[in-house]
This record gives C-alpha cells, sequence and structure tokens, in this order.
C-alpha cells in the first residue's frame, strides 16, 4: 500500500537514539537512592523530611514497619520511629521502589496489569536479597540484590513501551502455550525480555554487576561466569511464582518439591551447609522468611 510504513522491529526500535527517551527515566530515582545511600552523615530527619513530603510514600514507610515481615512488639505509628526500627537500608530499597512505580504505572495493558507486575517484581526482589543473606560469599550489598530482583522483568515494560502490539501477543501466546514469555518472544522477535531489561538498565546508568546478571537469569545453566548470582535471580522468580506473588505474564513450572529444584541445589553450594541438621535448619529458615513475603509487598505496593 502506498505511503505504509513498514512496522520497525524491536532491534531497530531500541537501536534508534531516541528510544530511551520514550521509556520511563530512572535517572531522577537513582541520584536520590544514591544520595542517601552514599553520604555516611545523611541525617535520619533528612530522609524523614522527604518521607513526610510524600503522604503516599509516608503510608507506605508505616505500614511496612508494622508488617508481619518486621513484626514489632508494639504498633509503631511514628515516621521517625519507623526509619529506626527498619533500618536505612530497607527504607531507602522502599522509596526506590515506590519512585520506579510511579514512573511506570502508567503502563497501558489489559492483560498484565501494572500493580500485579510490581507485586511480582517486588517479591522478587525480597526474595532475593531473603537467599543472598544466607550465601557463604556476598560480593554486593543487601540493596545490590534487591534491586537486582526487583529488576528483572523490566524489559517486559521496555516491550510494552516500545512495542504494545508485540507485547501483548506474546504475553497471549505465553498463556495459551503455557510456558515462559522468553520462549515466545525469542520466537517472534529474536530477543528476549531479559536482554531488553539489561540493554534499559545500562541506558539508565545502573552497573554492569546488576544488570549482567538479570540479562543472564534465564541461561544461568549455560553462562559460566554469571552463574551464581543469575542462578539466584532465577531462583527467587520461580518461588515468587511458587507462592503466588503476583504475575509476570510467564506461565512458569514450579511444580515438584522446592528444595530439588536445579535452581535450589546450585545456590545450595554456594551456602555452605555440609551437615544434615544444618541442611534442615537453612531450609526451615527460609520457609518461615517466606511466608512474612506476600503480607510486607502488599504493603509496598498499594
Amino acid at each position: 500500500m502506498i505511503g505504509h510504513t513498514p512496522k520497525k522491529t524491536i532491534f531497530e526500535l531500541i537501536a534508534d537514539p531516541r528510544a530511551s527517551q520514550h521509556l520511563p527515566s530512572l535517572s531522577s530515582v537513582l541520584r536520590e537512592l544514591e544520595d542517601l545511600a552514599g553520604r555516611n552523615n545523611v541525617m535520619i530527619q533528612e530522609i524523614s523530611r522527604l518521607i513526610r513530603s510524600d503522604q503516599g510514600l509516608a503510608v507506605r514507610i508505616l505500614r511496612l514497619a508494622n508488617s508481619a515481615f518486621f513484626a514489632p512488639t508494639e504498633p509503631i505509628l511514628d515516621v521517625d520511629q519507623a526509619l529506626i526500627y527498619l533500618g536505612l537500608s530497607h527504607v531507602r530499597t522502599t522509596i526506590f521502589t515506590t519512585r520506579c512505580i510511579e514512573q511506570t504505572c502508567s503502563v497501558n495493558s489489559r492483560l498484565l496489569p501494572w500493580k500485579e507486575f510490581w507485586l511480582h517484581e517486588v517479591g522478587v526482589g525480597f526474595i532475593t536479597r531473603l537467599l543472598a543473606q544466607h550465601m557463604r560469599e556476598k560480593p554486593l550489598t543487601a540493596e545490590s540484590y534487591y534491586i537486582m530482583g526487583l529488576f528483572h522483568d523490566i524489559g517486559k515494560l521496555v516491550l510494552a513501551f516500545l512495542s504494545p502490539e508485540d507485547f501483548n501477543t506474546v504475553l497471549t501466546l505465553a498463556d495459551e502455550r503455557n510456558c515462559e514469555t522468553s520462549v515466545i518472544e525469542f520466537e517472534l522477535l529474536g530477543i528476549d525480555h531479559a536482554t531488553l531489561g539489561a540493554w534499559y538498565l545500562q541506558q539508565q546508568g545502573l552497573p554492569a554487576m546488576i544488570f549482567e546478571p538479570i540479562r543472564l537469569h534465564h541461561a544461568w545453566k549455560i553462562e559460566g561466569h554469571q552463574s551464581t548470582l543469575s542462578c539466584l535471580v532465577s531462583l527467587a522468580d520461580k518461588i515468587a511464582h511458587f507462592y503466588k506473588l503476583g504475575r509476570s505474564g510467564s506461565q512458569v513450572d514450579v511444580s515438584g518439591n522446592l528444595f530439588e529444584w536445579e535452581e535450589w541445589v546450585q545456590y545450595q553450594e554456594h551456602c555452605g551447609y555440609t551437615d544434615a541438621a544444618e541442611i534442615e535448619k537453612h531450609r526451615n529458615a527460609i520457609q518461615d522468611e517466606l511466608g512474612t513475603i506476600p503480607d510486607v509487598i502488599h504493603q509496598i505496593v498499594s
């Protein structure tokens, strides 16, 4: 047809220097996080003022402090008290998460509502941080593990912004075929959401130690140099699906015993537990902690 413009491929879309301008910018959110994390002399009053200036954020912080995950002995009713009780690491990541949700909640998709998406993402963030705490070697900060889990599926939002038609097609086919969206993405587009997410996070200024494990989290068995962190994210993702924490659009097989999954076996090797009693204690501790995750993510995503 005369005048018809051929549809651009996803590779053409992301190769366009203007592509990142159409996507939500996390630069201001990152600067805010770096400011709070980078100054050793940051005063609790400064963070308190920041939170009090945003009523929605203040409510989230108070709800988080009173959640079953943190289980205070008495109700926490004051922001300053909540900050002291939660600790700066949890407060910073809550602020960061809230800002990210605000930046992306305009995504229009009848197949994957943004709230369900972020419930899943926050759940994976908490689970990634939780699992990392038990590892023998922890090369990253607790916040880095959380952000890694939080952004593991951000490439799906990238696709939703840049090519909504392809995004909806991927979700529809993944549901019909009961499979991971990455399988459909490779078939239709030649690239999956993990690679798109890594590209986006690199554009936003996040370090490679965050976006590389995300890029490889569906390929942790074949990419040796990042297998530990990629496997950690993959395991957290499967656990979030197992506990039905939000929705990611993927149909993930979570059948069988969690502690017999390939990801768990690989993860267990990095925890250093060899005695049967230690292994059982570790599993029980993880299960107990996972039981509190649904409550805490609903306090942040509302």
